[in-house]
């Protein structure tokens, strides 16, 4: 019997520590969430979290701060555009939206989302951390309840989730249509010394082919709004 396993969900990692500050960029999203209310992130998801999601000031900011980094961010992406097949000559996808998101100690939750609107995403890990980013296969009848999805008994086309753990430094890139989710601390399923986890941060990306992208951005301002670095 010749069995194919076809129509594969490309999710790529990248280390990047060696293109970009990771400690200014972890400095930075200190700086700016002084002062933030933790219910920021309340008024759309079911979490505490500070972050810069809809706050175009402060995310601005960010990317005033950090061009290198959305520059080094979208060389990856389109080479994983390139890898996959997506690329399309002369049009690459640009950086068009990125927000910092600040977990504090027992809040590192996010319910399950996608970003299906933007054909591609990214999330870059400010921190380490031992709870996982948990991308849910699309596959739904691969994986219903009836099958056998008991952990190491899963086989390659009934696997529910795939892991992505939290390293400094790395990036995660992937389709927007992929669901994910932080999921709630459980004891039984991670240590306790995960309870103790703190200040989960990350940054989370999309992109754009034809949208005006924060680097176009950056340059165009009169630096009158936002602070530029000396």
């Amino acid at each position: 019997m010749e069995i194919n396993y076809v129509f594969p969900h490309a999710i790529a990692t990248v280390d990047m520590n060696a293109l970009v500050d990771n400690k200014k960029i972890h400095d930075t999203i200190e700086e700016h969430a002084i002062g933030v209310p933790e219910e920021t992130g309340a008024r759309v998801w079911d979490c505490k979290v500070k972050t810069s999601f809809e706050n175009d000031e402060l995310s601005m900011k960010f990317a005033v701060e950090h061009v290198d980094f959305l520059k080094a961010v979208n060389e990856q992406v389109n080479q994983y555009m390139v890898e996959v097949g997506w690329y399309e000559p002369g049009k690459p996808n640009k950086v068009t939206q990125c927000w910092w998101n600040k977990y504090d100690e027992r809040q590192h939750f996010q319910e399950a989302h996608h970003h299906g609107v933007h054909e591609v995403c990214a999330v870059y890990y400010v921190t380490n951390d031992t709870i996982p980013t948990l991308f849910t296969n699309p596959n739904y009848y691969a994986c219903q309840t009836h099958y056998d999805n008991t952990p190491g008994r899963e086989m390659t086309v009934n696997k529910r989730h795939f892991e992505v753990y939290a390293q400094a430094g790395h990036l995660v890139i992937f389709p927007g249509y992929m669901v994910h989710a932080v999921p709630y601390i459980r004891k039984g399923k991670y240590q306790d010394s995960d309870l103790q986890q703190k200040n989960r941060i990350t940054i989370a990306m999309n992109f754009h082919k034809y949208e005006e992208d924060l680097i176009t951005r950056v340059e165009n301002d009169d630096g009158k709004r936002y602070i530029r670095p000396k």
